[in-house]
């Protein structure tokens, strides 16, 4: 449970490119049969997948997301800080909701290589990750 909390991985999408890698895994807005996604408003969905790849040492800086942020932990341990001054640590196998709207940044203080799977459930024109606090 301790992995639903953060999906700072979150941090992800922020990620300086001097720091840390992300790879773009998918961006859809239709579904496997070709059918449009929408949401139950009307807006048009945009879903985004990501890889994220960080160093030890590496942060991804101050940043928020918009939209629902989902991450699965593949390897290494990520130390998230939110503005509200809570701190949540994710490892290898947890799941983590990112907190909306709340300004965080993710750190890899471990001595391994930190690899997060990121899926944004967005829409179209809007950004999945705000940078700054």
């Amino acid at each position: 449970m301790r992995s639903m909390c953060v999906l700072t991985a979150a941090l992800v999408l922020a990620v300086s490119p001097a720091s840390a890698g992300v790879e773009e895994l998918m961006k859809e807005d239709k579904d496997i049969l070709g059918n449009a996604i929408s949401y139950p408003g009307g807006e048009a969905a945009e879903i985004t997948g990501i890889m994220i790849t960080m160093q030890p040492g590496d942060s991804n800086g101050w940043h928020s997301h918009p939209v629902p942020t989902f991450g699965y932990v593949l390897s290494g341990e990520l130390t998230v800080e939110y503005e509200t001054g809570e701190v949540k640590v994710i490892g290898v196998g947890d799941t983590v909701v990112e907190a909306q709207h709340t300004p965080h940044q993710g750190h890899n203080r471990g001595s391994d290589e930190v690899k997060i799977v990121v899926f944004y459930a967005g829409a179209e024109g809007v950004p999945n990750t705000v940078k700054g606090k």
